[in-house]
């Protein structure tokens, strides 16, 4: 039998290494029902060395065949040539690979070529080592090599490989020159080509690598456990490609076999296997059904990246978008969302990020860390988004006090059955809305609106997702539309007899009707 709480998976996976946000997120999805000596049998298969061991951040990389010499059968990859301690391409060819849309790949020889075709990329986290040296402007000439070392270790057979972390410019974002950002920007429009042109891209993962089974359960257990997983970047790079290999401790897997072996679990025992499917499945290159918005949401909601503005940049070689240099991220989001004018309407009511501040003010600026149900009730209209909502006016606020890093709402309310609701925001919600809500709200045309009614979860396990809007004054042949504040998670279980009503929610950020702007000067 599963543990009754997800906790104790949760503790297991954090004792032996795992990532705590990522043990969480796994303990309550993926693993969820599963029974703990099951768990605990696949850590014990994960030979780490030592807490926070990374392959590319050990001062000397041996493999797990002991006493392997990699100089006496590949003389020429310690050859005194190759002795660098950094390594870094040329400019000028970095300039080249962007403007003929090639491949800047390197072998085991420090030797440079522009390819289309004939080599392998490889998809890693650079947290786990395999970094660019901003000072040096280069990667250690000792990781450079292990490169080829872990390749050769695990029988595949390399001369060529591309690699981001050589190819695009290092260091800070904020410091970047305006020619390193106009460069990454050309080469970052080219990685739909080089990902799918790519012979193979090859999945490294620290945890993966210090695995030692071929159990294909085992592996797909330790691609959601992993940091891989977590961040933005790898999305892509395993979306956009033709064919994927899984990197282990033993040697290598083939990514699409992994995803069926889960699948014909989860047809035989969908509670199990089901979400880890789903998970994986959704990285999986699909010419035929094409990538949505709700795809992104679903696969991203864990990952992360130390750059804002890769939250949406990120995203655009996948989705078949252009970034332009000096865009922000919520110009980003805002061309994600106009591009899929059909699915973006479907995320509407996701809870867990701020609202756009600009054009799109209904949208979360955010696509990773949501909460909610996907719905196609919600139709796109030239001024905003149409479709029927159960709404309630907030007539005041009862009190307001934080909890878990959220902001937390009593509010009374205008309508029969119970007139009291607790309603969370998000914990990154926009400071100048939480300070101006008491204010909004005295204003007298603040609703509460959901797509769920309050019946439908009485006894339900989840939370209700809502909007907080204010409605515009306008001609009544015009019908209800509103302004939207924020999102929030309702917290109580009581009972509201809510007015179903069709309503357009605005294109428009508050702050350019006055609305907000107001508030937050009265406040």
């Amino acid at each position: 039998m599963p543990p009754s709480s997800c906790l104790a998976i949760y503790e297991v996976l954090a004792r032996h290494g795992i990532n705590e946000a990522t043990a969480e997120d796994v303990a309550k999805n993926d693993l969820r029902n599963w029974e703990l000596w099951e768990v605990e049998r696949f850590v014990k298969k994960v030979n780490v060395p030592y807490r926070g061991y990374c392959y590319f951040q050990s001062p000397f990389h041996k493999t797990p065949r002991e006493g392997l010499d990699f100089r006496r059968w590949w003389p020429s990859l310690f050859a005194a040539g190759n002795d660098s301690r950094w390594i870094s391409p040329p400019r000028e060819l970095m300039h080249r690979s962007a403007q003929e849309q090639a491949a800047l790949c390197v072998n085991a020889q420090g030797k440079w070529s522009l390819r289309t075709s004939g080599y392998i990329a490889l998809s890693h986290v650079w947290i786990e080592g395999l970094q660019r040296d901003n000072e040096h402007n280069g990667l250690l000439g000792e990781k450079f090599r292990a490169i080829f070392v872990l390749l050769k270790h695990r029988h595949i057979e390399a001369e060529w490989i591309w690699t981001d972390v050589l190819v695009i410019p290092g260091g800070d974002p904020a410091k970047a020159s305006s020619a390193d950002e106009m460069l990454t920007t050309d080469i970052i429009n080219t990685l739909p080509l080089i990902y799918s042109r790519a012979d193979a891209v090859i999945i490294v993962d620290a945890l993966l690598l210090q695995l030692h089974s071929d159990d294909l359960t085992d592996i797909a257990m330790a691609l959601v456990c992993g940091r891989w997983t977590t961040r933005v970047w790898t999305f892509q790079e395993i979306r956009l490609a033709e064919h994927a290999l899984v990197l282990t401790a033993t040697g290598y897997h083939v990514y699409s076999d992994i995803v069926s072996h889960i699948k014909n679990l989860a047809d035989l025992q969908p509670d199990r296997h089901r979400r880890m499917w789903v998970r994986l499945a959704t990285l999986e290159k699909d010419e035929e059904r094409g990538l949505s918005i709700p795809d992104i949401v679903m696969a991203c909601g864990t990952r992360r990246s130390g750059t804002d503005v890769d939250y949406a940049r990120a995203f655009f070689p996948v989705l078949g978008l252009k970034w332009e240099s000096g865009m922000t991220r919520e110009e980003g989001m805002q061309m994600i969302y106009l591009s899929q004018k059909r699915h973006a309407p479907r995320i509407a009511c996701f809870y867990g990020a701020p609202r756009m501040q600009i054009n799109l003010a209904w949208a979360p600026s955010y696509l990773h860390g949501l909460e909610g149900m996907v719905t196609d009730c919600l139709g796109w209209d030239d001024r905003g988004i149409r479709g029927d909502w159960y709404m309630v006016r907030v007539a005041k606020v009862l009190q307001k006090f934080p909890r878990s890093r959220r902001t937390v709402f009593d509010f009374e309310l205008e309508c029969s059955g119970d007139r009291t609701m607790q309603c969370a925001l998000a914990p990154n919600e926009d400071l100048d809305v939480i300070r101006a809500m008491e204010t909004i709200i005295e204003r007298g045309q603040t609703y509460v609106i959901t797509l769920v009614p309050s019946e439908d979860v009485i006894n339900a396990e989840w939370a209700r997702q809502a909007l907080i809007v204010e409605r515009n004054e306008v001609e009544d042949r015009d019908g209800f539309q509103a302004a939207v504040y924020c999102a929030a998670t309702i917290l109580s279980r009581n009972r509201h007899h809510e007015a179903k009503t069709s309503a357009l929610l605005r294109h428009g950020h508050p702050m350019q009707d006055g609305g907000l702007r107001t508030a937050i000067s009265d406040s």
